[in-house]
C-alpha cells in the first residue's frame, strides 16, 4: 500500500488502531512516509548553496538559524531559490555558522537584493550570500520534491527541509543546478523503486487493511503494485451533504489527473465551492506567508488546518506583529495586510497568493 500511496504522489500514511480517538497533541497513531524508508534512503535529497540567512526566533533570536538554499541557473546565469532550511543543526553548528558564513546584512531591503538572484518578495532574507561562488554547499533532505510559486527554481521546491550533510567536497559548479533539479523532480515524482519488508501476515491482518488491497486470502505483495489506483476523491469525508459529495465524486470520475482536491461549503447564502488543488501534491501555496488567525474567526479550526497544510506560517498572539496577514484588524504599526477567509480558499483554488480580499 505504501508503494500505491507514494506513487500517487501522497505524503504517505499514518496507521491507526480503530478503537482509537483522536486527541489534539497527542500522538497515538504511526506515521510512514518516503523518509522515514530504508532508513532515510527513499528521501529526497539535493546538493543544494547557501544563498541568504534569516533572523530566528524564540530561542534564536537575534542570530542566523533559517538558510535560504538555492541552486544556479546555467541559462540565466543567475542563482533561484530552492527552499528555506530551519532543521539539521545543532547549537554548536549554528554558532559556528554566525562565524563562518560570509554574508551581508540587507534586512530584507528590496533595493539591496543582488543581480544576481532571483527571489520573490516574500523570501527576501535578512542576509544574503556576498559571493554564491563561495558559498556551502550543503545536502538538503525532505519528505518530498514538491511545487511552489514561492520559489524561482522552476517552482521546484523541497517539502519539510533539513541539512544533512556539509559537502565539502563539492562547490557551486558541482553542486546540484537547475537543469539536473528539473531531472531529480521528474524521477522522483515518476519512480518509486523500493522494497518494504514486512513480518508475516494473517487473513485477519489483511481483512482489517484499509484500502481494499486485500483479498483475505493470499496476501500476495505483487497484488498491491500490479492493479492501478482507484479513482477516489480525497477529503470527501469533510462534506456533510451527500448531493456535494455525489458532485466531488462525478468531478473526480471524469478528470484522470485529479488526486486530491479541497471542498469548502461557505456559511448560510453561500453556494458551495469547489477548490481543485494539487495535481500530485499538496502545494506549497503559503511559502513565506506568516498569518495571524484569530480564534474568534468563524471556521478557525479549519482555516487553520488548509492554511497549514499549503504550507503557511501561523503566529501566535503574542507574536502578531510580525504577521504579512492578518485576519484581524491590524495594529498601527503593523505591516500585516488584512485579509478575510475567504482570501485563503481563493488563494487555494487559483493556487498562488492572490491580492487581499
Amino acid at each position: 500500500m505504501i508503494t500505491r500511496v507514494i506513487r500517487e504522489g501522497l505524503e504517505g500514511l499514518v496507521l491507526k488502531d480503530i478503537k482509537s480517538t483522536y486527541e489534539p497533541g497527542k500522538r497515538h497513531w504511526l506515521k510512514v512516509k518516503k523518509d522515514y524508508l530504508n532508513e532515510g534512503a527513499m528521501a529526497d535529497t539535493a546538493d543544494l548553496v547557501v544563498l541568504g540567512a534569516f533572523y530566528g526566533k524564540g530561542s534564536n533570536g537575534g542570530i542566523m538559524s533559517s538558510f535560504l538554499m538555492g541552486c544556479y541557473d546555467p541559462d540565466s546565469k543567475k542563482w533561484c531559490t530552492v527552499t528555506k532550511c530551519s532543521g539539521g543543526y545543532d547549537d554548536a553548528m549554528l554558532a559556528r555558522l554566525q562565524k563562518e558564513l560570509d554574508v551581508i546584512k540587507i534586512s530584507k531591503e528590496p533595493s539591496k537584493i543582488p543581480g544576481w538572484l532571483k527571489i520573490v518578495k516574500n523570501y527576501y532574507p535578512d542576509f544574503i550570500i556576498r559571493d554564491p561562488e563561495k558559498a556551502p554547499v550543503w545536502e538538503i533532505t525532505g519528505a518530498e520534491f514538491s511545487k511552489s510559486e514561492m520559489h524561482t527554481a522552476d517552482g521546484i521546491s523541497i517539502r519539510f527541509p533539513r541539512m544533512t550533510r556539509i559537502r565539502d567536497d563539492k562547490d557551486w559548479k558541482t553542486a546540484t543546478n537547475l537543469h539536473q533539479l528539473r531531472e531529480l523532480f521528474r524521477i522522483s515524482k515518476e519512480h518509486c523503486d523500493f522494497k518494504v519488508t514486512a513480518g508475516p501476515s494473517t487473513a485477519d491482518n489483511n481483512k482489517g487493511s484499509s484500502g481494499g488491497d486485500s483479498t483475505g486470502s493470499s496476501p500476495s505483495p505483487s497484488s498491491n503494485t500490479s492493479a492501478p489506483p482507484k479513482k477516489t476523491g480525497k477529503f470527501i469525508s469533510d462534506v456533510e451533504s451527500p448531493s456535494e459529495r455525489l458532485s466531488v465524486k462525478k468531478l473526480f470520475s471524469s478528470s484522470e489527473q485529479l488526486t486530491s482536491s479541497v471542498l469548502y461549503a461557505g456559511g448560510e447564502g453561500h453556494d458551495a465551492c469547489l477548490c481543485l488543488a494539487a495535481l500530485q501534491t499538496l502545494l506549497d501555496i503559503f511559502g513565506g506567508v506568516k498569518l495571524f488567525l484569530p480564534a474568534s474567526i468563524q471556521d478557525a479550526d479549519r482555516l487553520r488546518r488548509y492554511f497549514v497544510a499549503y504550507d503557511g506560517d501561523l503566529v501566535a498572539d503574542y507574536d502578531a506583529a510580525s504577521a504579512t496577514h492578518t485576519l484581524a484588524p491590524p495594529g498601527e504599526d503593523s505591516r500585516a495586510q488584512r485579509v478575510s477567509p475567504s482570501w485563503i480558499w481563493e488563494c487555494i483554488r487559483k493556487r498562488r497568493v492572490v491580492p487581499p480580499c
